[in-house]
């Protein structure tokens, strides 16, 4: 078959990236070089913005691909050339990638993931195709003659999920995600003296040395009221229209403003779902449901996994059935642990957390013994660990694990012939209070996931193990 060469629009974001390698070392060469003069500097720049649009063209013109009729053959490389074949029936899903300014030309940015991948980086990529190719595509995976996205919007309603505005602002506005956010700008602002001039910094200090503590307490209101913007507003854009589409075997996901991210994914190869609850939403009864793939074409904002409804009222859980039939219509009872595990729970986070305490308190006294607020809150998150530890066997062929990790709870759902490997730990200590600690591996992406329910009684360990085993 006829090799074919990307849109011809992928040659810009080949030359806006070569731009951005080689910015830094413009900027060390003009720095080096101060004596230069101007038509000096302008020829330097333009060598290397004619190199960066040469490097693009030949890239572009050395990636070709070739949709044969058992599998896709990509080549690609300059210098040294690379072939990836990809049999369709070891595609595990596709995910299409579709900027802003790509939706008018009708094109999107391909990935192929398989199982056997080793890395985070999708096996195949066709980094600006045109809509037919991905129909074309599609189509062959899925083994008939219709694309998958052409028929989203015809489904009938009970395959069908879109996110209500409501819903959508109830995930915003509980997310944590202002964190990180938070982190960032700490880390900004104890870089500013690597960047910025002291003599600037000095006169910034010494012009608020008399500003009264109201105001600065207002400024940090200020910024705390930011950071919660930011992160409604991203989380907005990431989830926008977000909706996911049940047809035969293959669940189908798309989201996004500023770049519409779809996947397709066969249910054959989802690993478990994972149910996760902040403690705000644990509060206002709403859930987020997520897949566990064989693949690694998830979110890396949601910890690598599927997204498949980012939030629901947890009356209306029964919703999931409907797109993954092996799941319980209602979550079930659970196997609790033992007040006196709740309270070994509570010890190792105290346990944890008194040494920095004692170091702070010690190195920096008086004012490090301020840490010791550490300590309660370290006692609040070992007892909502042990508040939502639990274990339940659902039928032959499925369990369900509940943990609590920072006030975050995640249920598990996991079918038992997905589960790779199943181990009981015991300590000589936890031999005594007949204790034991139950681990499962998972396939996750390309690496595997450890899910853990701690200070089971060991009955309940070993009825769990024989189910296993059975």
């Amino acid at each position: 078959m006829t090799a074919k060469h990307l849109h011809p629009l992928a040659i810009l974001p080949m030359i806006w990236k070569n731009l951005v390698n080689v910015v830094f070392s413009i900027l060390i060469v003009f720095g080096l070089f101060k004596v230069l003069k101007q038509w000096q500097y302008f020829t330097i720049l333009g060598i290397v913005v004619s190199l960066a649009v040469l490097l693009a063209i030949l890239k572009y013109w050395c990636l070709t691909y070739e949709l044969g009729n058992q599998a896709i053959t990509i080549h690609s490389g300059v210098i040294f050339r690379q072939q990836v074949h990809i049999p369709y029936n070891r595609i595990q899903t596709l995910q299409l990638k579709q900027w802003f300014y790509m939706k008018p030309f009708h094109v999107f940015a391909v990935s192929i993931e398989t199982a056997g991948q080793s890395h985070a980086k999708a096996e195949g990529q066709l980094p600006m195709v045109a809509k037919d190719v991905v129909d074309q595509l599609q189509a062959i995976v899925n083994g008939d003659s219709q694309t998958f996205t052409a028929t989203a919007n015809e489904m009938k309603p009970s395959t069908v999920y879109r996110i209500s505005w409501s819903d959508l602002n109830a995930y915003a506005i509980t997310s944590m995600g202002i964190m990180p956010i938070l982190v960032a700008l700490g880390w900004l602002y104890d870089k500013l003296d690597d960047v910025l001039p002291q003599k600037w910094l000095n006169a910034v200090f010494s012009r608020t040395a008399h500003i009264s503590v109201l105001l600065i307490v207002g400024a940090v209101i200020g910024v705390l009221i930011l950071g919660i913007l930011i992160s409604y507003l991203i989380i907005i854009q990431r989830y926008y229209h977000f909706q996911l589409v049940k047809r035969d075997q293959r669940l189908l996901t798309e989201k996004g403003f500023f770049q519409r991210n779809t996947i397709v994914a066969s249910l054959d190869r989802i690993q478990a779902v994972v149910i996760s609850q902040t403690i705000l939403r644990q509060w206002l009864k709403l859930v987020s449901v997520q897949v566990i793939l064989a693949s690694s074409a998830a979110d890396n904002e949601d910890q690598n996994n599927l997204v498949m409804m980012p939030v629901v009222k947890q009356q209306h859980y029964d919703q999931t059935h409907t797109f993954i039939p092996w799941l319980p219509q209602a979550l079930p009872t659970y196997t609790r642990i033992s007040p006196w595990a709740k309270w070994l729970l509570i010890r190792n986070a105290v346990m944890i957390a008194i040494v920095p305490v004692l170091i702070l308190g010690i190195v920096f006294r008086p004012w490090g013994w301020l840490s010791l607020v550490v300590l309660p809150i370290a006692v609040g998150l070992g007892a909502y660990s042990g508040q939502n530890m639990g274990v339940a066997i659902l039928s032959p062929q499925l369990m369900s694990t509940r943990d609590g990790h920072f006030f975050k709870r995640s249920t598990y759902l996991i079918p038992r012939h997905h589960i790779q490997a199943m181990m009981l730990k015991q300590s000589v200590w936890m031999k005594r209070a007949q204790l034991a600690h139950l681990q499962l591996e998972l396939r996750h992406g390309d690496s595997v996931q450890k899910v853990e329910v701690r200070y089971l009684p060991i009955q309940a360990a070993r009825s769990l193990y024989q189910w296993y085993r059975r």
